[in-house]
């Protein structure tokens, strides 16, 4: 599904009361988009701009950017929700996967993050989903709860590893250690 796919045009009421509508990402929001993006994710500042370009550039059909605004402030949150074919204990494939997501801090708690959440099971739903999955970093015991607050199920822990393959030109930095 591309951009206007389902999950286009949800409103809702966050719990303090304040509308949030959750749309699709447009080229207008590429800015706010980054830093959003930016404070999920930081580090990789030039990367999301390249990929915030591609994205726009040639909507994708199996991964959709979402965001949540408000008539107040403005966006205030995003998400990031793919098709991948399989996830960890899924059942089903394809697997609706929420790649990302972010709220600016002030509107936490406030079911900004269910509204997009939400959302995104609708877009996976209508590129042939039954099930969502999602991870996060094993550290970020505030994520897990608010995985388990709106349905998640923990389906395991995982050690990545990784290994510079001796005798192959790496790129800067790989490898060293």
């Amino acid at each position: 599904m591309g951009p206007d796919g389902p999950g286009a045009g949800v409103r809702g009421v966050a719990r303090r009361g304040a509308r949030v509508h959750v749309r699709p990402v447009t080229a207008d929001d590429a800015d706010a988009w980054l830093a959003l993006r930016g404070a999920l994710w930081p580090g990789s500042a030039g990367d999301h701009a390249a990929e915030i370009e591609a994205y726009f550039a040639d909507p994708p059909d199996t991964s959709a950017c979402l965001v949540a605004e408000t008539s107040a402030h403005g966006i205030v949150g995003f998400a990031e929700v793919g098709v991948r074919s399989h996830a960890e204990e899924c059942r089903s494939s394809p697997v609706g996967y929420l790649e990302g997501i972010y709220v600016k801090p002030a509107h936490r708690t406030a079911g900004v993050g269910r509204a997009l959440v939400l959302a995104g099971e609708r877009w996976a739903r209508g590129a042939g989903c039954t099930e969502m999955a999602s991870d996060r970093e094993l550290a970020n015991e505030g994520s897990g709860a608010f995985h388990e607050a709106l349905g998640f199920e923990e389906s395991g822990r995982i050690v990545c590893y990784r290994k510079a393959i001796p005798g192959v030109a790496s790129a800067p930095g790989v490898g060293s250690r």
